[in-house]
């Protein structure tokens, strides 16, 4: 149960970094006044949409790195690393750089109150896509303690942090730095494992495809990310700020049903990619994955629905109470959400990348559904349950639609023998 094995030890990792997300979220949401509450939150669902290249970063590099790995090809691993740090290093400095010229259009929209709010941000810019590449390489190599030390620290550094800056009374500020300061840190402690490489010299090792792969791969981030967060942007933007703030506190548990699963998806994705690489079955991997997520985001959803008001006030505090009716739909949405995030794991690894498609017409959908329906919150909630739900069920055909050639070829004795990385040559 190999599976089951690297999910757990990532699952005690990301709990441990998810669990002080939450009290990060938590503290915040009592220390913090309403607006202020809903302004951080909005803004970091800008910051997260900005740094989607990250996410895409963090798959290639788990593709090819995977891929050495199982071929032991050390020349190119270190090639891999070192000229992607100094490439998207370049990148990132460029990326916040850009942003900050844009500070003050995304204060007016967002209606911030002080402009340091914004810039703050570019840190994270910045420190998203250094951290990216430690990261991609430690998931394809499958150093799963690594890893998940890296996922896990983020967390409870930004909760000792905003303790910190929320005592001194940075306020609104403190809460940024806080989340945007530990993935530099992160950078500079994944460091370690890696750093052999940086030494290694395989500066002329070529990686043929690599830019072919990025442009799906990106697409993919951008349309997972923007389903899973402009939901924020826009509310902030249609709603009072005490209506955003409320809406926040939902969002922020509601995702713990996309959080809880994550590690399956992690997982996922390096031992897909070997089992494919080798002619293996993936789709066990895949149904394994699969089961365990649905389980989890179902029993998780009835907890929503069973005692909505004693969690958020529990959390929050009572003058979060009236959000309560909310959670069960948000719950269900990002249980979608949750599906999807392993499906498109699995379809990447496999390079597949026909469900591109369907996720950007989800994106369009759900724009389109908020932009219509939002003269109330549940009435958005309703409408972005509606699409994720449609985009799921829509992905999930798709898979199986493939599972059914597959077997058929494989019966047939027509599946592909090729020898393992074979096109990454």
């Amino acid at each position: 149960m190999a599976l089951v094995r690297n999910a757990s030890i990532l699952f005690v990792c990301t709990m441990a970094g998810n669990f002080s997300n939450y009290c990060f979220q938590f503290l915040m949401g009592r220390q913090l006044s309403l607006d202020d509450y809903g302004t951080m939150n909005a803004l970091l669902s800008v910051v997260t949409s900005i740094t989607l290249p990250a996410g895409a970063i963090m798959i290639v590099l788990a593709k090819y790195s995977s891929i050495y790995s199982v071929k032991n090809k050390e020349a190119a691993m270190g090639s891999l690393y070192a000229g992607s740090l100094k490439r998207i290093g370049a990148a990132a400095i460029a990326a916040a750089l850009l942003f900050m010229s844009l500070s003050w259009f995304i204060k007016d929209y967002l209606r911030v109150a002080e402009i340091s709010s914004v810039l703050l941000l570019a840190i994270g810019i910045f420190g998203s896509f250094i951290m990216a590449v430690n990261l991609g390489l430690l998931q394809g190599m499958q150093r799963f303690y690594y890893l998940g030390v890296g996922i896990g620290l983020g967390g409870i550094l930004r909760l000792l942090l905003g303790a910190v800056f929320i005592l001194i009374g940075f306020g609104l500020n403190g809460a940024i730095a806080a989340t945007v300061l530990p993935s530099v840190f992160i950078f500079l402690i994944t460091l370690k494992p890696l750093k052999a490489y940086l030494n290694s010299n395989s500066a002329s090792f070529r990686h043929e495809g690599i830019f072919k792969y990025s442009v799906p791969v990106l697409a993919s981030s951008v349309a997972f990310a923007f389903l899973s967060n402009i939901d924020l942007i826009m509310i902030k933007h249609y709603f009072t700020p005490e209506a955003a703030g409320l809406y926040s506190s939902v969002a922020v548990l509601g995702k713990t049903l996309l959080y809880l699963p994550s590690s399956f998806a992690l997982a996922v994705f390096p031992m897909v990619t070997e089992a494919d690489a080798i002619n293996g079955d993936f789709f066990k991997i895949l149904d394994k994955a699969l089961i365990f997520a649905i389980g989890l985001c179902s029993a998780g959803v009835f907890v929503f629905a069973l005692v909505p008001e004693l969690i958020i006030s529990l959390l929050f505090g009572a003058r979060f109470s009236e959000a309560a009716e909310f959670l069960k739909y948000y719950g269900a949405a990002m249980s979608f959400m949750a599906v999807l995030s392993i499906l498109i794991s699995f379809n990447l690894a496999r390079n597949k990348t026909g469900f591109i498609y369907s996720l950007g017409a989800g994106s369009l959908l759900m724009v389109s559904a908020i932009a219509l329906f939002h003269s109330n919150i549940k009435e958005v909630l309703i409408s972005i349950t509606a699409v994720l739900l449609l985009t799921a069920a829509f992905n999930l055909w798709l898979v199986y639609r493939d599972r059914q050639e597959y077997y058929r070829l494989r019966d047939c004795g027509l599946c592909r023998t090729d020898e393992p990385g074979a096109g990454f040559e």
